[in-house]
């Protein structure tokens, strides 16, 4: 704690609203999303627009409606253990929506005994939030709150709601990974030797494997019927041009270098922390070697290595992929 100067203590001061929206950017899980809280935010701070709280609040609707419809799919929802049809609707209700989004085909059962979490008080939480915003978003007459210490106390409350969203999102996919992470790197070290490493093996004559170094692993997705877990870091190899005879006779060459990889574990959630039971491919991203990412023809390559290509996402997601969308590198 700082203090004024003359040793006292300053007080605690809780970050405005805008700020703390702002703050969440680098838990978004995707650039929807960020972009909803960066204008939140923005709004927020135009506090001398006596329709500042109506704005803000469409803006965190969006996000509210961005999290229950496109990171939600009635599919995905429906081919979940846990989902079960409410009379009446003939699709998900608004909490099955959220329960998707935070957690999966994963039950609360096994949120609350295994990742130490409560679920389902915090569904009806957001959802008292998200319907607490149509009174700002379909404003009125008499619904404006024209206030600057109102509009910052309706803020703070929503807010509140907002960070408990993307707090616990987070705080889910940490609990569920956290005594794997030892487990997620060896079984990316054992999946990149068990095999030829075919992108590397196309740039020279032979190649040796020096080390692989995983920096990061973490929860990819949490699926209706699986959880795919990402270890990524660098693989260090030597490159080999010509035979050993060539390189004895001063033919040949050796140059060292080092490419990303990525590794990727799908695992059922009947056992989701057990790694026995994953389904594992590796690739190994060469494209540096070829120059910057160049095409022959100008034009640069994006090279995304968190999509792995030839797979539909869905259907492995809602877990009825046969082998042939298996991902292939």
């Amino acid at each position: 704690m700082t203090d004024n100067g003359d040793g006292t203590p300053k007080p605690f001061t809780v970050p405005a609203p805008a700020d703390r929206l702002v703050a969440l950017g680098s838990l978004a899980p995707d650039d929807f999303f960020r972009i909803t809280i960066e204008g939140a935010a923005s709004v927020l701070r135009d506090a001398a627009n006596p329709l500042c709280l109506n704005l803000f609040s469409t803006a965190i609707r969006m996000l509210f409606e961005h999290v229950m419809g496109t990171l939600a799919p009635d599919a995905d929802v429906e081919a979940c253990p846990w989902y079960v049809p409410i009379v009446g609707q003939d699709k998900p209700v608004r909490a099955q929506r959220i329960q998707y989004w935070l957690q999966g085909g994963l039950t609360d059962g096994y949120l609350e005994d295994e990742l130490g979490l409560a679920p389902d008080a915090l569904r009806k939480r957001l959802l008292k939030a998200f319907n607490g915003l149509s009174k700002h978003v379909h404003g009125r007459a008499d619904t404006l709150v024209r206030d600057p210490s109102e509009q910052e106390a309706e803020a703070e409350a929503t807010v509140s709601a907002v960070e408990e969203l993307l707090y616990a999102y987070h705080d889910c996919r940490t609990a569920l990974i956290e005594p794997l992470v030892e487990g997620l790197d060896e079984g990316a070290v054992d999946s990149l030797l068990s095999e030829t490493i075919q992108s590397i093996d196309e740039l020279a004559s032979h190649h040796t494997i020096e080390e692989i170094y995983t920096d990061k692993t973490e929860v990819a997705a949490i699926g209706p019927q699986m959880v795919r877990y990402r270890a990524s870091g660098s693989v260090s190899v030597t490159l080999q041009f010509g035979s050993n005879g060539d390189l004895r006779r001063g033919d040949g060459a050796e140059l060292d270098d080092s490419f990303p990889f990525e590794c990727l574990f799908d695992v059922p959630l009947d056992d989701p922390r057990d790694l026995s039971q994953a389904e594992v491919v590796s690739g190994v991203d060469t494209s540096s070697w070829y120059g910057d990412d160049w095409n022959d023809d100008g034009r640069e390559i994006d090279v995304d290595l968190s999509v792995v290509p030839d797979v539909d996402l869905g259907a492995w997601l809602r877990g009825d992929d046969d082998d042939d969308n298996r991902p292939a590198f």
